[in-house]
């Protein structure tokens, strides 16, 4: 029960130690958090000043880190350290630096140094942890640059490395200690000191200032836009240039300019909304970047086939472009391609007898000048073989009982030898053509209201043919 009672003690008193605020007066370098528990007496008082400390020496506690504290708070321990340090990494302070803590074993050593205990035992093969070397590392920085002792091995040495005061020829302290142990890495542990002691000089903040040119936020893109980056305050190394997040360019040379001054080719945009970004970047790896939020409006690159919906022979196949000047024309039959131009008009003559008769898909495909591409097919019907039959009507646009409103596309499939094809109102004829394609774009807000009889009549060789349907004119 007692010693349940004295543990509970000893956590009461921890969980209420005063932990020391941070310090910077060892020529900059911040102390580590140290928790403060008073020892009972087993040190001697004294009025130590930092440079009067020309050593650090360390101990491994033999047991758990608070029942270690407990021990060396106790009078009848008569032993004391400064410091305990956990395998955590936390830090308990017992005797103040300016007092001669009971450690060493060698009343001279004690005298000018700081005594440091680790937790752990010296035969344990699992050695020390990480936390435990860097606390410990901080710890005896910070006392090293406050004291202006030398950071090496015949400063910083273990409890096993203290001469007997009765024989020198014997170390270990008056009772021959061994710690703190082969498992003890000090080579690790000197080079944490030096680091610590000695940081790195932070490196200056670079500031970087970065616009971009020929392009700003809320600009309108149409065509080819030049695009270049301004920056300063650093010499830059490179410029990224990055649409919607990819990047698309990269200049490591005065001026920054994407593609080498060609600018930005927004055909190979869609129209929309989009995000330019620009980040530079400099020597010593500061870097910074600049956004902006562009609207793309080009007009639509498109074309389209002008073809008869049947044909014979030799026929004329003309592509009609628009949006932007075409780069080149093809001609495609079937999938495959039979021709092709790179001067307007762009008028195929192609000769359909080299297919079979019936249905065929004829494609017209262009590039524009700016990269972008069109394509448009259309199915046409063959009739080489039938080319001397009279003509026929297999089919039009048009159902008997459908209900028109408005202007509508009447158009018709006619086969055979056809020399023109009429459109007809209640036989009165409304349209003539002599060329495909045969179609008709008939208002029938001209016509009365109520039923109508069409037709479509085609005339080839002296011969023609009909197809007549009932339909019904509405008001919209």
């Amino acid at each position: 029960m007692t010693t349940l009672r004295n543990g509970l003690l000893l956590v009461c008193a921890l969980l209420g130690a005063a932990a020391l605020a941070p310090r910077s007066d060892a020529a900059g370098l911040e102390r580590p958090k140290v928790s403060w528990l008073k020892g009972e007496g087993n040190y001697t008082k004294s009025h130590r000043g930092p440079q009067a400390i020309d050593m650090v020496v360390v101990h491994v506690t033999e047991g758990k880190f608070w029942g270690s504290i407990s021990w060396l708070r106790n009078q009848h321990s008569h032993a004391s350290s400064h410091y305990i340090v956990s395998r955590k990494g936390r830090i308990v302070q017992i005797v103040h630096d300016s007092d001669i803590a009971w450690h060493a074993g060698n009343w001279k050593v004690n005298v000018h140094s700081i005594g440091v205990e680790h937790e752990g035992w010296v035969d344990d093969a699992a050695g020390f942890t990480d936390a435990e070397y860097r606390a410990s590392a901080r710890l005896v920085a910070y006392i090293a640059r406050r004291g202006l002792m030398p950071i090496d091995r015949r400063h910083i040495i273990g409890h096993d490395e203290v001469p007997n005061p009765s024989d020198p020829a014997l170390l270990g302290g008056s009772d021959a200690h061994t710690d703190p142990g082969t498992t003890w890495n000090w080579t690790r542990y000197m080079r944490l000191v030096r680091r610590f002691a000695i940081p790195p000089k932070p490196k200056p903040r670079i500031r970087l200032s970065l616009e971009s040119r020929a392009i700003r936020s809320g600009a309108v893109l149409r065509g080819r836009r030049p695009w270049a980056a301004v920056a300063s305050g650093a010499p830059i190394t490179r410029v990224d240039f990055l649409v919607d997040g990819k990047l698309r360019w990269r200049d490591r040379t005065k001026p920054f300019a994407f593609a080498r001054g060609a600018g930005v080719n927004s055909f190979l945009l869609r129209n929309g909304r989009h995000t330019l970004e620009l980040r530079a970047y400099s020597r010593g790896g500061a870097w910074t970047r600049k956004r902006l939020v562009v609207r793309v409006a080009n007009r639509p690159f498109t074309t389209r086939g002008v073809v008869a919906s049947s044909v014979l022979g030799v026929v004329p196949v003309q592509a009609k472009v628009a949006g932007a000047k075409a780069r080149r024309v093809e001609l495609w039959v079937d999938g495959k391609r039979v021709d092709h131009d790179t001067r307007a008009p762009y008028v195929f003559r192609w000769d359909s007898r080299r297919v079979g008769d019936g249905e065929h898909v004829v494609e017209v495909r262009a590039r524009a000048v700016d990269g972008r591409t069109a394509t448009s097919r259309r199915a046409v019907y063959v009739t080489n073989g039938v080319a001397g039959q009279a003509p026929t009507v297999a089919s039009q646009s048009l159902v008997d009982g459908q209900t028109v409103v408005g202007t509508i596309e009447w158009a018709a499939d006619v086969r055979g030898r056809v020399e023109r094809v009429e459109f007809l109102v209640d036989g009165v004829v409304r349209k003539t053509l002599t060329a495909g394609p045969w179609s008709f774009s008939w208002d029938t807000a001209a016509e009365s209201e109520g039923a109508h009889r069409v037709t479509v009549r085609a005339a080839g060789g002296g011969k023609t043919a009909d197809a007549s349907v009932g339909v019904v004119v509405a008001r919209g």
